[in-house]
């Protein structure tokens, strides 16, 4: 009879036949994974009583193996396994919820000893229900109330409340636009249209009601409509979790049970307030970690993004191109003799007119793109999934609007300036982040050197330089 299930995840194929055979010859069932996505799969879909993981690994490395074995199951033991140059690594894992961490070269003994340690533990936790249910509640809002990452919460939020909680499928939705709608922020075992089907039904139904409450609610299926009972139709009742931020709730964690309303027992009622009071905080501090962070990547005068978000967002535009095998444009934009307002007038005229400018080129672009005040009266806007042809023309479409408009008119200025803009793709011109900012800087002194207001291409390798 086999002592308990371990999963054994490590990119070394040495090292994992190594711990797998280990365990293996002292009475445990194994199963192993070469990759931390492999093994997310097999945590999603198996149970385990520990997973070992190694944390250093391409893509998914071992801590997300353990935030996501302990957001499938927050009894899942895992022990991590470090080289001796990364045991602040360790001891972070540990503050995240790890049981133990072994070191590089794997001791057979220490293996088999802090093994049989983390099992002595689940066995007495399994001989005191009281014990247990403690320490899960107490591994859960550890999670949530350490987490920040307010797309991450979502999902915690909901997989907490569905281990604590009977039920087969969940929902989490939030207020936008200033609480006039509700939106679906992450889901569980459910379809994006049966998702969208129930919350239909909730908001339908409930959500006025549910507005003023402040408490756990379990509503059972019968009460619904037949019309309003086939979105229910796998489930015979729902829980609904307010997520409160002072009197009013600022969203819902909805359960989806085959249990009648009778089927949830005080325990559940208790755990799911647990979980939503903890939750309800967690997602204030998120949003208020958020806003801050945001701030320290705005500019105070045009409320554009600033040139320290430059780098952060290039390189995650550039990263999704090379996912999605698709271009990225970077417009360098520079106004042309903008000294001479500030002369002429005054500088608070000039920083107006930035003011002015900054609203232009949000109205010139998509939502997706991003337009930043790189410094002065510098400009640059970051095109997703346009080449240089379609860059060339939204760059135009800003040069041309710019020398149409006609700034500081409420004070009857009425000033005019025109724009120089240089352009350069992304991998086009260059596979390099930087040199893709210096070359679109290079085209825009380019077409200021030829007469200004103007656009200019950076030249494409193999083709003849073009305006």
């Amino acid at each position: 009879m086999s002592k308990g299930k371990i999963l054994v995840v490590d990119d070394d194929a040495f090292f994992r036949a190594l711990c797998s055979d280990i365990l293996t010859s002292g009475g445990f069932f194994v199963k192993s994974a070469s990759t931390g996505t492999e093994a997310l799969g097999l945590v999603d879909n198996e149970t385990f009583d520990i997973v070992i993981t190694d944390l250093v690994m391409p893509v998914v490395s071992g801590m997300e193996v353990l935030e996501r074995t302990k957001q499938h199951n927050t009894l899942t033991d895992v022990i991590v396994i470090t080289g001796h140059g990364s045991i602040e690594t360790a001891i972070a894992a540990l503050k995240a919820g790890a049981f133990d961490y072994i070191r590089k070269p794997l001791n057979e003994d220490e293996l088999l000893h802090t093994v049989s340690s983390c099992l002595e533990k689940k066995k007495l936790l399994e001989e005191n229900q009281e014990m247990r249910q403690s320490l899960k509640l107490f591994e859960v809002s550890r999670a949530i109330t350490t987490t920040l990452d307010i797309n991450k919460l979502y999902n915690l939020a909901l997989d907490a409340l569905l281990q604590l909680v009977p039920g087969e499928a969940g929902i989490v939705a939030f207020y936008e636009n200033e609480g006039k709608s509700l939106e679906i922020k992450a889901s569980r075992h459910l379809n994006t249209y049966d998702s969208d089907r129930i919350m239909e039904v909730f908001k339908h139904r409930f959500e006025r009601d549910l507005r003023g409450l402040l408490n756990i609610s379990v509503i059972e299926k019968p009460e619904l409509p037949p019309t309003e009972n086939e979105a229910l139709r796998d489930y015979n009742s729902f829980m609904v979790a307010p997520l409160m931020k002072g009197a009013s709730p600022i969203g819902y964690l909805v359960i989806l049970s085959k249990a009648g309303k009778v089927g949830y027992t005080l325990r559940d009622i208790k755990n799911a307030s647990f979980v939503s009071e903890h939750a309800g905080g967690a997602f204030e501090n998120a949003q208020k970690y958020a806003e801050a962070k945001e701030m320290a990547f705005i500019d105070s005068l045009t409320n554009l993004y600033n040139s320290k978000y430059l780098e952060l967002v290039l390189d995650k535009e550039i990263k999704r191109a090379d996912r999605l095998m698709m271009p990225v444009t970077v417009l360098f934009l520079d106004l042309d003799n903008f000294k001479r307002v500030n002369d002429s007038n005054d500088h608070l005229v000039g920083s107006k007119m930035l003011v002015e400018l900054g609203k232009i080129l949000l109205k010139c672009v998509r939502e997706v793109d991003t337009v930043i005040r790189y410094g002065g009266d510098e400009f640059v806007v970051i095109l997703v999934d346009a080449d240089y042809d379609v860059a060339m023309r939204v760059a135009e479409r800003i040069r041309a609007t710019i020398e149409r408009h006609e700034f500081i008119q409420e004070e009857g200025l009425g000033l005019k300036i025109t724009a120089s803009i240089g352009v350069a793709t992304y991998p086009i011109h260059t596979r390099d982040k930087k040199e893709l900012l210096k070359t679109a800087d290079k085209a825009m002194y380019r077409a200021k050197d030829m007469s200004r207001n103007t656009v200019y291409l950076a030249p494409v390798p193999g083709q003849p330089a073009a305006k």
